[in-house]
């Protein structure tokens, strides 16, 4: 006795896989996901909305993300502090994360973040610190001074910060 199976074929089986994802509805943006919960929190990221408001007396913050006040509470309103117990160290950060990065560049000297430049390969303990130097390789300068049509360009917004205090006014460091 032939029984027949019933076998779907290639194109019906990815059919059935995507048919459950929720897509992100912005322009170029790959996010998908089985739940839509989870994408209407990732959708957020594309908008200004800030729904989080604190709700201290006389607080009117509004955040976007619910991690963003939490944060804006425990260092503000309720001075909550996490304290490096590294040797003598003992220096206070608002958060578990910046203390963490903390420990790891100073204490441990972690340096995660390789140029991958042909001849390089320096390491840096941060990745703006690394974006800023692979700018040496490339000569962009994206800071512009547009101050009296002045159009100086730098590599670092703190040179740009550093120029218009000293040229534009007229602002010297002590010495």
């Amino acid at each position: 006795m032939n029984v027949a199976l019933n076998i779907p074929n290639h194109n019906t089986i990815n059919t059935l896989n995507t048919y459950h994802y929720f897509h992100c509805f912005w322009p170029k943006c790959q996010y998908k996901t089985y739940n839509k919960r989870d994408l209407t929190k990732h959708q957020f990221k594309h908008s200004n909305t800030k729904q989080f408001k604190c709700d201290f007396d006389n607080c009117n913050k509004v955040y976007k993300h619910f991690s963003h006040l939490n944060l804006h509470k425990n260092s503000v309103h309720l001075n909550v502090r996490y304290v490096c117990n590294w040797s003598e160290c003992h220096k206070h950060f608002k958060s578990k994360q910046y203390l963490n990065k903390h420990k790891m560049c100073v204490h441990l000297n972690q340096k995660k973040f390789i140029c991958d430049e042909k001849n390089c390969g320096k390491k840096f303990k941060q990745n703006q610190t690394l974006t800023e130097h692979k700018r040496q390789h490339s000569g962009e300068k994206p800071f512009v001074c547009h101050f009296n049509d002045c159009h100086k360009s730098f590599a670092r917004n703190s040179r740009l910060a550093e120029h218009r205090r000293r040229l534009h006014m007229n602002i010297r460091p002590h010495k």
